[in-house]
């Protein structure tokens, strides 16, 4: 680490840390709350490797029936936690020979859903629908979708191509034993979405990959045995926990981070994790990928943390940037990464005063958009731009939140535009897709410092998609979920405008 001025208040941060860890492990609450609420009970990912040990076998089965069953594709869809993790897991290692590939739905765009629709044999197709609640309104919705081509190919047998992953005793999981579904797998109720991954949220995609299960978790296992062990120099999650707590405590709050091309999908899982974990009460850490000293202004308010070797860092250690360097040997390191970012994000919300476990702001979207699809509102005009960029000044962020396809045209040319804005304003700028992000830094949007402004781009749908027993499509839904969102960051007081595609710039 080279921390530069952000050496003292690492230095303080790392005494608290190594205090916390022991506590951590005793299981006590009281490292963040002496209320026990979503707290107690969400520790449970701190033995996710053991009990996955324990779970193997029975999500080995399940992938193994699947693969002598014939199922050449799957598609997964789920949001946040349920999702994300098994898109790294697709996009860095991909099918094993013989398995099948595995395809990650998490948007309710019309083209996304129809684009995938049409690109998969049905006949060799199962449906994994992933939600810890059994109710996330987007999963149900392609699970009904999806439902109606199976039974078009299958009639009565389409049960047998849907394998949910949900938490015991949820809706879905009822569902699974009424309508003749396999498994499901069961999650575990004492870990929360976002920590989920090596869970079998996670764990079954690594199986239906053809994964060897004990050499992915080998890494965490190890990981999680460094942090239990009291010396800065050893507990490399406690000291990571400290690093961002320490930037966010004197305005470094901006957490960039540099990744190896191989797991370029691992960023949104640390998005995630650390901005639904640490944005909310005025405070946050706020994650930033896809920039660095070529395409961005690096002030006051950054710290980096690298993963391997980049040309970059030279240059930002010249310009007093404070630098964590990770070191990096390959994709088996992956599950390890997840435990060191769990167990740092663990730290870094005790040391912040808040409880990383809870979501006290993602309900606001949601109730929004409920409300919406009731009585048919609509998204408010589009207007200029240049009503939030100009009020922009150095400490702040611009995120650019998306409704369009993902991977599309239209999200590279949100990502085009976010390339000038951060040239031009010279402030750190982000990219969520909608709904994708409502999962993930919708939380820290709404509940972190108020230091955040936001362009809300919702694209056009020349087809619609149908969602079986709605009396909305998928295009009212996605519209429904951007209004939603835009009236809750205006209750927060975050300055947000809704804006064509066409307005944002383009050089």
């Amino acid at each position: 680490m080279t921390l530069g001025p952000l050496t003292d208040a690492v230095a303080a941060a790392s005494a608290e840390a190594l205090a916390a860890v022991p506590r951590i492990w005793d299981r006590d609450h009281t490292v963040w709350s002496e209320d026990p609420t979503e707290l107690a009970d969400r520790l449970g990912w701190l033995d996710a490797p053991e009990r996955a040990a324990e779970a193997k076998d029975e999500l080995v089965a399940l992938a193994e029936g699947v693969r002598a069953d014939g199922i050449t594709d799957v598609v997964l869809v789920g949001m946040g936690g349920s999702s994300l993790y098994p898109a790294v897991l697709a996009s860095t290692f991909g099918a094993a020979a013989g398995w099948p590939r595995l395809h990650v739905l998490d948007s309710t765009d019309p083209a996304a859903v129809l684009g995938l629709e049409r690109s998969v044999p049905w006949e060799t197709t199962l449906v994994v629908p992933a939600s810890k609640s059994g109710g996330t309104i987007e999963t149900l919705s392609h699970l009904e979708r999806f439902l109606v081509r199976l039974r078009d190919v299958h009639g009565d047998a389409a049960g047998r191509h849907v394998l949910p992953i949900t938490d015991p005793g949820s809706g879905l999981a009822e569902r699974a034993a009424a309508e003749g579904f396999r498994g499901p797998a069961l999650g575990q109720p004492d870990v929360g979405g976002r920590f989920s991954a090596l869970t079998p949220f996670g764990l079954l995609p690594a199986a239906l990959l053809g994964l060897d299960l004990d050499a992915h978790l080998a890494s965490a296992s190890e990981m999680l045995t460094q942090s239990r062990i009291i010396e800065p120099n050893t507990n490399a999650p406690a000291m990571l926990g400290a690093v961002m707590a320490a930037g966010a405590r004197i305005g470094r709050d901006k957490l960039t981070l540099l990744l190896p091309d191989e797991i370029a999908s691992f960023g949104l899982w640390v998005e995630q994790l650390v901005a639904e974990s640490t944005g909310k009460h005025g405070v946050g850490v706020v994650p930033v990928i896809g920039e660095g000293p070529a395409n961005a202004t690096f002030g006051e308010d950054r710290v980096v943390v690298a993963l391997g070797d980049h040309p970059e860092i030279d240059e930002l250690l010249q310009a007093g940037v404070p630098v964590v360097q990770l070191a990096w040997s390959g994709p088996h390191q992956l599950a390890g990464e997840v435990a060191r970012w769990e167990f740092a994000t663990a730290i870094a919300g005790a040391l912040l005063g808040i409880n990383p476990f809870d979501q006290p702001n993602v309900q606001a979207a949601k109730t929004a958009t409920a409300q919406v699809l009731e009585t048919g509102e609509e998204l408010p005009p589009t207007t200029d731009p240049a009503t939030v960029l100009d009020t922009l000044q150095p400490g702040d962020l611009l995120g650019l939140l998306a409704f369009v396809v993902p991977d599309g045209e239209d999200e590279a040319r949100v990502h085009a535009a976010a390339d000038v804005l951060r040239h031009r304003t010279g402030v750190p700028v982000t990219v969520g897709i909608g709904p994708r992000y409502l999962h993930s830094t919708g939380q820290l949007h709404k509940g972190g410092n108020d230091r955040a402004a936001f362009l809300i781009v919702v694209g056009d749908d020349p087809e619609d998609a149908e969602i079986p027993g709605k009396p909305y499509g998928f295009s009212r839904l996605k519209r429904a979920q951007a209004a939603g969102d835009h009236a809750a960051l205006t209750e927060s007081g975050r300055r947000v405008a809704h804006v064509r595609l066409e307005d944002l710039p383009t050089a």
